[in-house]
C-alpha cells in the first residue's frame, strides 16, 4: 500500500505527542493501515447494503422489511458521503460494485420469494449488522485520528440503530435477534 495523506496525518499527530519517534511511527503506521483497511471495508459494506436493500424493496411484500431496506439505502448513502473526505485523504475510492460475497447472496435471493425471501434477508441483515457494529466499536476504540474517531462514532450510532431495528423485525418473524454490543464510547 502506498503512503498517502491519511497515514501521514496520523504520523504527524503521533510525532506531536512527544513520545519516542521510532515507537510512535511504527505504532502510527499500524494504526493508519488499520484505519485505511476499516474505511475500505466500511465503504464496501455500505455499497453492499444499498445493493441488497434495492433487491429487498423489489422482492418483499413485508412493510417492515421495505421500510428497513429504504433506511439502508438512505443511511448507507449518507455514511458513504460522510466518509468521502477520509477516502480522499487515504487515497481510496468508493467501490463501484457490490462484493463477490454479495453477488453470491444475490444469487441465493434471486430464487427466493415471499416470506422465504424476507426471512433470508432479515437473517442476513441481523448477522451483518451485528458484525458491523462490533467492527465500528473496535475501530472507534483503536483509531488515533480524532476526526476519524468522531466520524466512526457517528457511523457506530447509525449501525447500532440498524441492528436494533432489524432485531425488532427479526423477533416479529420468529428469527433470533443478535446481541447489541455496548457502545464504544
Amino acid at each position: 500500500m502506498k503512503l498517502t495523506a491519511f497515514p501521514a496525518i496520523l504520523a504527524l499527530a503521533a510525532v506531536s505527542a512527544c513520545a519516542p519517534a521510532f515507537a510512535q511511527s511504527a505504532d502510527q503506521a499500524r494504526t493508519a493501515h488499520k484505519d485505511t483497511e476499516f474505511l475500505k471495508q466500511a465503504n464496501q459494506g455500505s455499497v453492499d447494503e444499498i445493493y441488497l436493500a434495492k433487491i429487498a424493496l423489489k422482492k418483499s411484500d413485508d412493510p417492515d422489511v421495505k421500510n428497513f431496506a429504504q433506511k439502508m439505502i438512505d443511511d448507507h448513502g449518507k455514511l458513504l458521503e460522510d466518509m468521502k473526505s477520509f477516502d480522499m485523504e487515504a487515497g481510496i475510492s468508493i467501490p463501484q460494485h457490490d462484493s463477490v460475497a454479495t453477488d453470491a447472496l444475490k444469487a441465493k435471493f434471486d430464487v427466493l420469494t415471499g416470506k422465504t425471501f424476507d426471512k433470508a434477508y432479515i437473517k442476513d441483515m441481523v448477522e451483518d449488522h451485528h458484525k458491523d457494529l462490533e467492527d465500528f466499536i473496535a475501530e472507534e476504540k483503536s483509531t488515533g485520528y480524532p476526526a476519524f474517531k468522531d466520524a466512526v462514532g457517528k457511523g457506530e450510532k447509525v449501525v447500532r440503530e440498524h441492528l436494533q431495528m432489524i432485531n425488532s423485525i427479526a423477533k416479529k418473524n420468529g428469527i433470533p435477534p443478535a446481541p447489541v454490543p455496548a457502545s464504544g464510547m
